[in-house]
């Protein structure tokens, strides 16, 4: 108070720092308020992603399909190894590594003989292999006593390497053994198979009492060398067809050799048919399309399949066995019959083939025809217990309605 006066009320001053700050607030929770109800919006009209043109939503399309196709690759990769057995001996031994079907990881699988030295192999003849690799080897020996249900042979990059095949070997394939001897032995003259071989110029094939085969060679071409009823091979280039199916030009064409007397140089070649690798290849396809048909249930369409292989290779076993279970799971075992003994024909000692065989006669109720078929083909596969069930209904029924009729 000023003598003789009053002093006015202050009034205190406008906090505008404050205003601004809670301006900024309010304008903050309003703009997150607008994006959630943006989202919200976004996610009922399927644009959380934001709109996308036709470029950016075929990307997106193209970015989700490879995703399955990687996927999809990663299960065929665990599925191919699971389907292979790795073994690798580094420390050279005197001792002979025998590999048998009393491993039961042995039975089945694709093997692959892979990096040793020094070392011998024998896969006994009770060991069931789907494919023989021998890879990186360098002083090794490999006898062969078993089956091998595809009759396929890989030797990649090994170096004195003798390998005795006392089974069935349709096809071989060697690429770049340049450094060593490579050495394949068969038993027989019927175990034979032909060579598809590139850079191996020390490839040799042997049968006891005839003389050694070489025709390997140091080119980078793929060759393929056919076996003769001579005994001699005709080797020839190799080029690859439709679906990469080996489609061989030159001599072997007609398995002697020898082009025709008389021809213009500038005639052109008449058109070669298929080579008998690419039918077996072609046949395997079918077989293969078969099976899938098969675990799907599908055994009409299975057994159309197999037809196909069947016309494709009758020589392929395993097309006979597959299409007579197709007749066995569709009520037709006189059919399922003559497929399974055409198996055993071609392929004595597998056992699947006795096995259908025997199960079709005991589908006529021709059981003293199925015993002697299921026992062989419990000789060939002992610790199959479907077979033993087999042979034992098979005697019970015989048994209790009679041995039904015979041939």
């Amino acid at each position: 108070r000023i003598k003789g006066k009053v002093c006015p009320t202050l009034v205190p001053m406008t906090n505008y720092n404050s205003w601004d700050k809670k301006a900024e607030e309010l304008s903050k929770q309003a703009d997150e308020e607008d994006k959630e109800e943006k989202k919200a919006a976004d996610e009922a009209l399927g644009l959380q992603d934001g709109p996308e043109g036709p470029p950016v939503a075929k990307a997106k399309q193209m970015r989700e399909e490879m995703g399955e196709h990687s996927d999809g690759r990663k299960k065929f990769i665990a599925k191919q190894e699971e389907r292979e057995k790795v073994i690798t001996h580094t420390e050279p031994s005197e001792e002979v590594i025998v590999l048998s079907g009393e491993d039961e990881t042995n039975i089945g699988k694709a093997l692959r003989l892979r990096g040793s030295r020094g070392v011998t192999y024998h896969l006994k003849s009770d060991l069931d292999l789907l494919k023989l690799f021998v890879e990186d080897c360098r002083d090794v020996k490999v006898r062969i006593s078993c089956r091998v249900t595809t009759s396929f042979m890989e030797v990649v990059r090994c170096s004195d390497v003798e390998i005795r095949c006392e089974s069935n070997m349709q096809m071989t394939q060697c690429d770049e053994c340049n450094k060593g001897p490579v050495v394949v032995i068969f038993s027989e003259p019927e175990t034979i198979g032909d060579f598809f071989h590139q850079n191996c110029p020390s490839l040799e094939v042997c049968v006891p009492g005839r003389a050694a085969q070489k025709f390997g060679s140091d080119r980078a071409a793929q060759m393929c060398s056919k076996h003769m009823s001579s005994g001699e091979y005709v080797t020839e280039a190799v080029v690859r067809g439709e679906k990469e199916f080996p489609l061989q030009l030159g001599a072997a064409q007609n398995r002697g050799g020898n082009e025709p007397e008389n021809r213009d140089a500038n005639e052109p070649e008449a058109e070669r048919p298929p080579c008998e690798e690419t039918k077996w290849a072609e046949a395997e396809a079918k077989r293969e399309e078969g099976n899938n048909a098969f675990r799907s249930s599908d055994f009409l369409q299975a057994a159309v399949f197999y037809t196909e292989a069947i016309r494709l290779n009758e020589d392929l076993h395993l097309a006979w066995a597959n299409r007579a279970q197709c007749f066995l799971r569709t009520g037709d075992p006189e059919r399922a019959m003559k497929d399974a003994t055409r198996c055993t024909e071609l392929a004595p000692d597998y056992a699947k083939g006795w096995f259908r065989k025997g199960m079709a006669y005991h589908s006529m109720e021709r059981f003293a025809m199925a015993i002697p078929a299921l026992l062989k083909a419990e000789e060939l596969d002992p610790k199959n217990p479907q077979v033993k069930d087999a042979i034992k209904m098979a005697q019970l029924m015989a048994r209790n309605k009679g041995p039904g009729e015979m041939e």
